[in-house]
């Protein structure tokens, strides 16, 4: 019988919250009632007038629709079906799977579970409850924990599988991904914004963006950066001793996106002056070339794995989909249902934008004077 396990676990939650719903319906019923058993989450507290939240919601409103995995109280083969969960339907799981969750917590336990469901459905899918280890799981499970055994089979096996490249997998990655693999050494020149001057004044960051500005022009002029730092420091009274200019970088994914940029130059080329929250800052890029396949081979595998463990979820993503209320989770787009990267990061995702730091855009510029004396510092790793 196709789904018993997983819709023996959608029993064990789910119908006790349907024997609840004329009591829920009754308290629904009594604004009063209501008030005391719901909290706001993710709004200021004001009057009784405010726009509608999550908790605001009645205990009918359906909070989540699972497209393809199909509701245990009707018998179905068909692959378009689904299965609704209703806000008082959700309540009643959580305080049943996670005794004491606090109601402003149970849309993140909504999507973690809705997660977990829509694993299992795919590991039934895949036939994993005649695995003899899974299915040894399983005997010792009841309701949802059938669910969650499935739900971790599922994951095990696409993650196994994605590990398990060929020697010939992994070498067309390295051939097809040259950037990913490029070593550059590169001199750079960096002031710190925060800090004092050796008079007790505070740094003042206008000043040193003024600062930062001619040492770009006059490093794209030829001047020695080991020079330029040393007098810009003493100019500046900076007490802290400045850092090396000379780097070698290992790759371009251990350096900040604005940094990063340094590796689309040629030799001799200048980013513009980078500015974050502790320092300002340029580069020149010195030397670049592509590692060995064997010294990368671990990166390798590794992107190898993430590649093709992303194939899977997006093959999992058309077999199962998902329909949050977003009023009731507090947020403005969808969580993923098939995410390798954790439950709080997708959530992070998809409540704010992501945040990057500024940076001084301008053309990059070439160095064009004769080669300077190299400076005295050498390579730091």
């Amino acid at each position: 019988m196709r789904c018993v396990l997983l819709n023996a676990a959608l029993l064990a939650c789910v119908t006790p919250a349907i024997a609840q719903n004329s009591s829920s319906n009754q308290t629904a019923a009594n604004p009063a009632t209501t008030k005391t058993n719901r909290r706001v989450v993710g709004s200021p507290t004001q009057a009784v007038k405010q726009a509608p939240t999550a908790v605001e919601l009645p205990a009918e409103t359906p909070v989540v629709t699972i497209n393809g995995v199909c509701d245990p109280r009707k018998k179905s083969e068909s692959q378009d079906c689904k299965t609704v969960i209703t806000r008082g339907q959700m309540d009643q799981i959580a305080q049943r799977m996670a005794p004491g969750t606090p109601p402003a917590s149970h849309p993140q336990f909504a999507i973690k579970y809705v997660r977990m469901l829509a694993a299992a459905k795919l590991a039934e899918d895949r036939k994993l409850e005649d695995n003899p280890v899974v299915a040894a799981e399983l005997r010792k499970k009841v309701g949802p924990g059938r669910a969650e055994v499935l739900a971790k089979a599922f994951y095990q096996q696409i993650g196994e599988a994605a590990a398990n490249a060929t020697d010939n997998e992994l070498r067309q990655y390295y051939a097809e991904h040259p950037s990913e693999f490029e070593e550059v050494e590169v001199l750079q020149l960096s002031l710190p914004t925060s800090g004092y001057s050796r008079k007790g004044m505070r740094l003042d960051r206008a000043m040193l963006k003024t600062e930062a500005d001619g040492l770009h022009s006059r490093a794209v002029s030829g001047y020695d950066f080991d020079q330029l730092q040393v007098q810009a420091y003493a100019d500046l009274g900076i007490t802290q001793p400045p850092p090396p200019t000379r780097l070698t970088i290992a790759r371009r994914n251990s350096m900040p996106e604005d940094q990063a940029q340094v590796f689309d130059l040629q030799p001799g080329e200048i980013t513009p002056v980078i500015e974050s929250y502790t320092k300002l800052e340029f580069m020149k890029l010195v030397s670049k070339h592509t590692v060995t396949f064997e010294s990368v081979l671990p990166d390798i595998k590794a992107a190898v794995k993430q590649k093709r463990l992303e194939q899977e979820i997006e093959k999992a993503s058309k077999s199962v989909t998902v329909d949050f209320n977003l009023q009731y989770l507090g947020m403005h787009a969808q969580p993923a249902l098939f995410t390798l990267h954790g439950d709080m990061k997708s959530l992070a995702n998809a409540a704010t934008p992501d945040q990057r730091r500024r940076v001084s855009r301008r053309p990059m510029a070439k160095n064009t004077a004769p080669a300077t004396v190299p400076p005295k510092t050498q390579a730091h790793p």
